[in-house]
């Protein structure tokens, strides 16, 4: 048992070092999160120059974060990773949905399949806001849109039913499913309420146009009766 020390010093700095990468890969990955996040919410302010800023933020930390695991698999394959990752999508993909561009390959932004289609999921409910949105700005036609593209994710998505072991995106596939529905609904009766403002005030202009015109007919009978007195 000469080596026995030897051994375990040995251990200790594999895993001393194995830590010090844990921590440091953690606060990347709340990093790329708090930058992923502010690029949404930017995103819907419409201020997309601060939006890319923090996207191109996001993806330097996310290739940081990929490079220090590599070489520690069970690292690479924490939830925290895959986290980041999932959050990177959602913003890169909805970035490219507001400005009608393709949607990012996953090869190409260098994710994971499964970070991939679990950050696509959940851009179905920034959709949803915007789609709210539309409606709280009177135009819930534009809402239609969003909506539209709600479901195309949710139609591609509802693909994959595998087990949760291999991809786990059942849940998310259930809340967008449930998303789409409450949209729907509240699109319709958005939509509903449009029709009912323009019909009332259709019809209230048409009272006025009425009205005005019984104004009219009065003061022409008015008239009529002062040229009958100077006659006499």
């Amino acid at each position: 048992m000469n080596n026995l020390e030897g051994i375990i010093d040995k251990i200790e700095k594999h895993i001393d070092d194995k830590d010090n990468i844990r921590e440091k890969t953690l606060r990347l990955a709340r990093n790329i999160i708090i930058h992923c996040r502010k690029s949404i919410q930017r995103m819907h302010q419409q201020d997309y120059e601060t939006a890319e800023k923090h996207m191109k933020k996001a993806s330097a930390l996310l290739a940081e974060l990929y490079d220090q695991t590599r070489n520690h698999q069970d690292l690479f394959n924490a939830g925290y990773v895959e986290n980041a990752a999932q959050e990177f999508v959602e913003a890169h993909c909805f970035y490219n949905i507001l400005h009608d561009d393709d949607l990012p390959d996953p090869d190409d932004i260098q994710t994971t399949y499964t970070a991939y289609l679990k950050g696509l999921c959940d851009v179905v409910g920034e959709l949803r806001r915007k789609s709210l949105d539309s409606v709280l700005q009177g135009t819930p036609e534009v809402g239609q849109t969003y909506l539209h593209k709600m479901e195309n994710i949710y139609d591609a998505i509802i693909r994959f039913d595998y087990p949760s072991s291999l991809i786990p995106i059942k849940r998310k596939q259930d809340i967008a499913r449930s998303l789409i529905e409450k949209t729907r609904g509240e699109l319709a009766v958005a939509s509903c309420e449009h029709r009912i403002e323009y019909r009332t005030d259709e019809f209230r202009g048409l009272l006025d146009d009425m009205q005005k015109s019984k104004d009219e007919r009065k003061k022409d009978a008015k008239n009529q009766d002062l040229d009958i007195d100077r006659v006499w």
